[in-house]
């Protein structure tokens, strides 16, 4: 909704704009023809029937009519400047003396008139050798018409019109033409504002359908891994170590002349032992008892001691405050062991920065290695593999169910990969997964 408001506020914004812009010209426009369209109808309705041999030829008595209506439509303010041409560029009449009679050169569109009845109409300066006595503070709209006088002669009126006419329907179109736009733009966006909050409502209802969905998928998963965990502790592992305390018992009881039968039960003793250790990581790995008790980091740790043993530097950074959400906590192990597993395997690197923090309503997870990078693994195969990794394939679906996102990249500056993975911190609220109140799933 706020997407909704943010959009419209900002299509109102670029019309009311746009029309003040565009008011001006459009404003122009619609007043040169206007003014066209009054010059051609007082030439061919007023001029032409006054202009006959006698005025053309400077009869002064017969030009009173024809100067007694110039003179007025001058002074009532209609009309600033007239002129009559013929078409040897002569000025026949001017309300300048100092110009009636003078020869000018014509423009081309003024020429083509006299040989039509057509009209050109433009905003001028007054800056051409005619208009030198007719000197004015203002832009004006000078138009040019062709008639006939009363003896068929071609002749061209010309007459300079205010442009405050212009100045008014500016004014009148930026009102009418802004008003316009944006009450229909307010119209439809009232008319469309039920279906946004419908299909807001609809996203809410998704949202909040997925994140259920997501929180009982993990929920789930939360209980598999425990009951399965419960199992092979109750089962394979006690009878592993079970074996492991049995061997050495038979290999004390076999004779002194049984050598090779003692060092095979020896051999097979130790075996057994490093399943049993190996057992022991897998049930860490698959439910650790740190993360049930709020002990995120300490869970991080043992993930980080292992590979030490292996000679491997991990250097751990993990905020305290990630231990108050159950499936956050949980999420951030399974990046941070999927992280390690990978460099342990393919990196060949020699030191693993590990960070988990909280950055807003997100949490940020990176596992950074000083290794190969992406060119080229340790056991030969393009370093891009670790990313289609299964194990990170599917930590990356799951992410992705939660509204995040998780990547692997080259780490700047050249040497080493970068696995960043990150999730809103919204999914723990699902269901209800805080450690003061949360419901637990029931221990198998």
């Amino acid at each position: 909704m706020t997407r909704f408001a943010g959009w419209s506020v900002a299509v109102l914004v670029v019309v009311a704009a746009s029309t003040l812009l565009l008011s001006r010209p459009l404003a122009e426009s619609l007043a040169l023809r206007e003014a066209k369209e009054r010059s051609t109808a007082f030439a061919r309705t007023v001029v032409a029937p006054l202009v006959d041999d006698e005025v053309l030829h400077g009869d002064v008595p017969a030009s009173a009519p024809l100067v007694r209506i110039m003179q007025a439509r001058m002074a009532d303010g209609s009309i600033a400047h007239m002129k009559i041409w013929n078409e040897d560029g002569r000025v026949l009449w001017s309300e300048e003396p100092g110009v009636t009679g003078h020869s000018y050169e014509l423009e081309p569109d003024v020429a083509a008139l006299f040989s039509g009845t057509g009209a050109t109409a433009e905003v001028s300066d007054l800056d051409k050798p005619e208009n030198a006595l007719e000197q004015s503070h203002e832009q004006l709209i000078e138009v040019y018409v062709g008639f006939r006088g009363t003896d068929g002669r071609p002749l061209v009126f010309e007459a300079y019109w205010p442009t405050e006419r212009i100045q008014q329907d500016v004014g009148d179109l930026r009102w009418q033409f802004t008003g316009l736009g944006l009450g229909a733009l307010l119209l439809l966006a009232v008319a469309l504002l039920p279906l946004a909050v419908s299909l807001a409502r609809r996203v809410d209802r998704g949202l909040a359908e997925r994140e259920e969905m997501t929180a009982q998928a993990l929920s789930a998963s939360d209980l598999e891994r425990r009951r399965l965990s419960q199992d092979l502790h109750d089962g394979l592992v006690q009878d592993i170590v079970g074996l492991t305390y049995v061997l050495p018992a038979v290999s004390a009881a076999l004779p002194s002349s049984a050598a090779v039968e003692r060092e095979l039960l020896d051999r097979a003793s130790a075996d057994l032992a490093r399943s049993a250790a190996g057992a022991r990581e897998l049930l860490s790995d698959l439910y650790p008892a740190d993360l049930d008790s709020g002990g995120l980091l300490a869970a991080v740790d043992d993930l980080a001691d292992r590979q030490r043993r292996h000679g491997l530097d991990v250097r751990v950074s993990v905020d305290p405050g990630l231990d108050e959400t159950l499936p956050v906590a949980q999420m951030v192990y399974r990046i941070v062991r999927e992280g390690l597993r990978n460099v342990a395997r393919h990196a060949a690197a020699s030191s693993v920065e590990v960070e988990a923090a909280r950055q807003g309503e997100r949490v940020v997870v990176e596992v950074r290695d000083d290794g190969v990078g992406l060119a080229r693994s340790a056991d030969g195969h393009p370093a891009d593999a670790r990313a289609r990794h299964l194990g990170l394939r599917l930590l990356r679906d799951t992410i992705r169910t939660l509204g995040g996102e998780l990547s692997a990249r080259a780490r700047p500056g050249g040497r080493g990969v970068v696995l960043h993975a990150e999730f809103p911190v919204v999914m723990g609220s699902s269901g209800g997964s805080t450690r003061a109140g949360a419901a637990r799933p029931p221990e198998p």
